[in-house]
């Protein structure tokens, strides 16, 4: 194969791809080298000299393994007694001054340098010299605690702050042997990733500061599972101990998807799981207070109740709301408890862009579907147009994968804003525009693509000609490399008409492909808007519309049908901008509301049920780029909480047609036999990693 070397390595031989690096071919075929400073998602640096391995030939004794390329014919040792000898004098050189306090390190039982000493390093130590002693903790920001005696200089945290993040917050200090870590200036390291300098770190040098001294590895057990916070739908291991306390959030490497980064948000938002606050029991409201109920009493009411109001108004005075935080399994038992049980259409999931949907809408959004690309098909994009979208804000994680399609990959960035934006510094053209006059700008664009001669310009443009051409040549020259990945927001904040953008957002896409080739990726509300989309878990549309008016619009109307609502985890009291609109709430003839806590919505209620967060059941979530992932039960709900499939088919034994699910696997299989988007899609064809459905592969 020409694009492979042949090496020998300890007497073995191997063929590895060009390029590659001598550690990771070694690794590849199972020959460990021990490292600190080299990491996989990091450049090369040869800071720690620890991989220092023998090459025959080489006359200026060990090299490096992390930052030599693999060469033809290369022979090599990993073990020989030069090899031996200077791994022992390195490992003995980094513990000079580095406490031996592992008792009470928070790193101890998973810390790189212990397993290095024990593996390769020498027994005893010939240093009797007072070590070095540092102010500790020393508190570089809001997250992250610094002990710097314990610091081995390895540079993991410099280089993610440099080459990933790229933020420079955690640098270099001094020079010689007084150089240390810490921030320029001292000032606090504030940033969406500081957390993931924790996990870099192969030693307690860097340490989580809500987290310090509150746990031992050992006590703990990794269960992975998808980060509910946005619909990057990172992977994550939540770290348990005793079986019903979670502890951390660590990142799981899927490189389709984060490549093993996560953002503060989905690192340190867990204390909600072990709340004392949380709801255990049903809540039925005598009065003005509410009263704990056994879970038959609880349904029973709510069936009663029900089966009253459909009898004298009819189904359709029944909705229902579902938060697409919830599993697509929770969501599809939703649809079919209200359509096929409760007998009503009027289902809606909230957060979602506020608009009924019509058929030209409709068009719009399925060519934009139709174009939907992988998120790690970011690295072969040749420019990247942020649409009205910032990912810092909305999807972290996804800011990393455009900083190394640019740094990596030499992509091209387009920043489409009304505001400056943490991208905005890197993009090679910016185009602003007024919030309200989102639609007129993407018009512009596409017409600056279709033709170099425009006859009118609108919006921010100026209509002079000297403008208008200035204006055209900088839109050629922004969009003359693809392929082409597009990214929008797909809430459209501050847009008046957002029918009207989702249409300008297909007409612009339409305008670049005849450039090249073209990928898009929408900027969602939360981890399963995708799959709630996908789901249907939207009120029919009328006169041909798509989706219908969506729940808070039919609510608010004078003219409103609906008596009774069911509200599963979407706290509309709050968040819904017309103050009277939790007034509406109350005044419904049955409020029932599926919660965590007893939020504002849930105060409202007539019933409140105990739900299951998505640490406490089995499902699948699926992310921007439909890629569908799997989620399971890490520890027990508490108190008589229960997933909201269960509670759903539960109450639909109180009605003519229950609900017969017994297992989330069921509710998936029907999923994969009824609903278009995952046709086909197994279980065991989804994996550790996640699947998009057979259809939307990439050729």
């Amino acid at each position: 194969m020409e694009d492979h070397v042949t090496l020998r390595v300890d007497g073995d031989e191997m063929q590895v791809p060009k390029g590659t690096l001598l550690w990771e071919a070694c690794a590849s075929h199972g020959i460990d080298i021990p490292i600190f400073c080299y990491h996989t998602k990091l450049g090369p640096v040869g800071a720690c000299r620890t991989c220092l391995v023998e090459v025959e030939g080489q006359t200026k004794g060990p090299i490096t393994a992390c930052s030599t390329p693999v060469a033809e014919g290369m022979v090599v040792r990993t073990r020989s007694p030069i090899v031996e000898k200077a791994q022992r004098g390195i490992l003995e050189f980094l513990l000079l001054n580095h406490p031996l306090d592992c008792p009470i390190c928070d790193r101890a039982g998973e810390c790189p340098l212990q397993d290095q000493t024990f593996s390769y390093g020498p027994g005893t130590s010939r240093y009797i010299e007072p070590k070095r002693h540092h102010v500790k903790p020393i508190a570089l920001g809001p997250t992250i605690a610094l002990d710097r005696e314990r610091c081995v200089l390895c540079w993991r945290c410099v280089r993610f702050c440099a080459e990933v993040a790229e933020d420079k917050s955690i640098v270099l200090l001094d020079r010689g042997d007084h150089t240390m870590v810490g921030t320029f200036q001292e000032k606090p390291y504030v940033s969406n990733f500081s957390g993931n300098v924790i996990e870099l770190c192969p030693v307690g040098a860097l340490t989580g500061r809500k987290q310090r001294f509150n746990f031992r590895p050992w006590e703990l057990q990794n269960h992975p599972s998808v980060c509910p916070h946005c619909p990057m739908g990172c992977n994550i291991n939540v770290s348990v101990r005793k079986n019903d306390e979670v502890i951390r959030f660590l990142s799981r490497d899927n490189p389709e998807v984060d490549d093993s980064w996560l953002c503060d948000r989905g690192r340190f938002n867990f204390e909600f799981i072990n709340s004392p606050e949380r709801l255990r029991s049903p809540l039925i409201r005598r009065g003005d207070s509410f009263e704990e109920t056994s879970w038959s009493e609880a349904l029973e009411y709510i069936a009663n109740r029900l089966q009253s109001i459909v009898e004298e108004h009819g189904p359709a005075a029944v909705a229902g709301v579902a938060s697409p935080r919830l599993t697509n399994e929770d969501l599809f038992v939703f649809k079919r408890f209200m359509r096929d049980v409760v007998g009503t259409a009027a289902v809606d999931h909230y957060p979602r862009p506020q608009v009924a949907l019509t058929s030209r809408e409709r068009t719009a959004l399925q060519a934009l579907d139709d174009k939907l690309m992988p998120i790690a098909d970011l690295n072969g994009a040749g420019t990247i147009v942020l649409l009205g979208a910032d990912p810092s804000e909305r999807e972290p994680v996804l800011e990393l994968r455009i900083r190394q399609a640019i740094n990596r990959h030499s992509a091209q960035l387009v920043v489409v804003n009304p505001h400056e934006i943490a991208l905005s510094s890197r993009a090679n053209a910016t185009f602003d525009y007024a919030p309200e006059r989102f639609a007129d700008m993407c018009h512009q664009l596409a017409r600056g693509l279709l033709s170099p001669v425009s006859t009118a310009a609108t919006g921010a443009i100026s209509t002079t000609s000297e403008a208008l051409e200035a204006f055209l040549d900088r839109v050629h020259r922004s969009f003359a490399n693809g392929p082409f990945a597009v990214i929008y927001d797909d809430s459209f904040a501050g847009v008046i008409d957002k029918g009207d953008a989702l249409s300008a957002v297909a007409t612009f896409v339409e305008a670049l492909q005849s450039i090249g080739s073209v990928g898009t990726l929408p900027l969602l509300d939360d981890c399963n808007s995708m799959g709630a989309r996908d789901l249907g878990i939207l009120p029919d549309g009328v006169d041909g519309a798509s989706w219908g008016m969506p729940f808070v619009q039919r609510l608010s109307a004078p003219d409103s049908p609906i008596r009774a609502a069911l509200i599963l985890g979407s706290n509309l009291a709050r968040d819904e901008p017309d103050p009277g609109f939790a007034a509406r709430l109350r005044d419904l003839d049955l409020l029932v509301v599926h919660e965590l806590f007893l939020t504002d919505t849930a105060r409202l209620a007539d019933v409140i049920l105990p739900a299951a967060s998505f640490a406490e059941k089995t499902g699948t979530f699926t992310n921007t780029e439909r890629r569908v992932q799997v989620i399971t039960e890490t520890v027990p709900s508490p108190g008589i909480a229960r997933a909201d499939w269960e509670i759903l088919v539960d109450l639909s034994q109180y009605f003519d047609q229950p609900l017969s699910y017994t297992l989330p696997q069921q509710i998936w299989d029907e999923i994969a036999g009824r609903v278009a988007a995952y046709r086909g899609l197994s279980l065991s064809k989804i994996g550790p990693t996640g699947a998009r459905p057979h259809a939307l592969q990439p050729a």
